[in-house]
C-alpha cells in the first residue's frame, strides 16, 4: 500500500513538473512581450517593432522609462527585457550578477543649439565650460554669434534626466559631477574629482528626446543633447528646422564617424536579460538572434544606428 502511494506521488510529481515545463514554454507567447528602459533604445525598438513582432509571432509592448529604471525593473523581474544606453555599472553587476547584457548597436549623444545663434562647432573644453557655467553668454563662446539682446545672449542649459544612460555618457565625456536640488528639476555641475564648489548655474532636466528638440526650437539661447540616431531620422522634418547639430572638436556625429571612432561621444545600446527568469532568458536568446540578422541590422542602419555583430 505504501509502495503504491509513493509510486502515485512520484508519477503525480513527474506530471506536474512536465506540465510546468510545458507551461513555461507556452507562456512565452501567451501574453505580449514587455520591454522597458532606456528612451534611446526604446526609440530604436519602436522603429523595428513590426519586424520583431513578426519574428516572434507576438505583440511587443515598449515603454521608455530611462536606463536606471529599466535595469532595476528587469532585475526585479517585473518586465521581460530591460534596455539601457550604457553598460551596467560595476555596482549593478555586483548587486545583480544574473543580468546578461546583449549589445545590439552603437549610438552617440549629439549636442544641438538654435540655428539663430550661428554656432556650428564647439570643443569638448568649451562644452564642459558651458555646462559648468564658466561661459555664461553665447557672445563669449563664438565671435560669429550675431548681436543678441542680453536676455537672448544668456546660455540656458538643458540636460537629459539623471536616470538616463545618456546623462551618464554626458558626465563621463565632459568629466563632470553633479548635485541635484531636492524636490527640483535642476542640477548643478563641476569637474569630477575636484573638491571645489558646484557651479551656481542651474541645468534644467528633461526626459524625452522630443522635449529636447522642442526646447531648442522654442528657446533661441538653449543648448541640449540627445540620441544621434533619433535626431538623424528627422533630417527634413519641420521639428528640427531651427536646430543646428554641432560638430565637436571638428567632427560631426554620423554613422561613419561613430564607426571609425572619430566622434567621441559614443555609447552602446543594450538589451538586459534576467537569466534567473526562464521567460526573460528565452526571449533574450531569441532577440539576440533576431537583432543580429542581416534584415534587422540593415533596418538599424536606415534609422541612423550602427549595429553591432558579436
Amino acid at each position: 500500500m505504501l509502495f503504491r502511494s509513493m509510486k502515485a506521488l512520484l508519477l503525480s510529481t513527474t506530471l506536474i513538473s512536465a506540465h510546468s515545463a510545458y507551461a513555461i514554454e507556452e507562456n512565452i507567447n501567451s501574453k505580449p512581450i514587455f520591454i522597458a528602459g532606456s528612451t534611446t533604445v526604446t526609440e530604436l525598438l519602436v522603429d523595428i517593432k513590426d519586424d520583431l513582432s513578426q519574428e516572434f509571432g507576438n505583440s511587443i509592448q515598449i515603454r521608455p522609462m530611462g536606463s536606471d529604471k529599466g535595469i532595476k525593473a528587469i532585475a526585479e523581474n517585473v518586465i521581460d527585457i530591460g534596455t539601457s544606453s550604457r553598460y551596467l555599472s560595476k555596482e549593478e553587476q555586483q548587486r545583480w550578477p544574473f543580468l546578461r547584457q546583449i549589445i545590439i548597436a552603437q549610438d552617440a549623444i549629439a549636442f544641438f543649439v538654435n540655428k539663430n545663434l550661428n554656432i556650428t562647432e564647439l570643443t569638448t573644453k568649451k562644452l564642459s565650460d558651458i555646462y559648468q557655467g564658466k561661459l555664461k553668454a553665447w557672445s563669449e563662446v563664438s565671435p560669429y554669434t550675431p548681436e543678441l539682446s542680453a536676455k537672448n545672449d544668456e546660455i540656458l542649459l538643458f540636460s537629459k534626466g539623471t536616470n538616463h544612460g545618456s546623462f551618464d555618457v554626458f558626465l563621463e565625456y565632459l568629466n563632470l559631477d553633479y548635485i541635484q536640488e531636492p524636490g527640483s528639476n535642476f542640477i548643478r555641475l563641476k569637474i569630477a574629482g575636484n573638491r571645489g564648489l558646484f557651479s551656481d548655474k542651474k541645468v534644467e532636466l528633461y526626459d524625452q528626446f522630443n522635449q529636447a528638440l522642442g526646447i531648442v526650437q522654442r528657446i533661441p539661447n538653449a543648448i541640449a543633447y540627445d540620441s544621434y540616431g533619433a535626431i538623424s531620422k528627422l533630417e527634413n522634418d519641420r521639428r528640427i528646422n531651427k536646430v543646428a547639430l554641432l560638430q565637436i572638436d571638428g567632427v560631426s556625429p554620423s554613422v561613419e564617424s561613430i564607426q571609425n571612432g572619430d566622434y567621441a561621444f559614443v555609447r552602446p545600446l543594450v538589451l538586459i536579460v534576467n537569466t534567473q527568469s526562464p521567460r526573460s532568458k528565452k526571449i533574450g536568446n531569441r532577440l539576440d538572434v533576431i537583432v543580429k540578422s542581416h534584415k534587422i541590422q540593415q533596418r538599424m542602419l536606415e534609422f541612423g544606428y550602427l549595429p553591432v555583430k558579436q
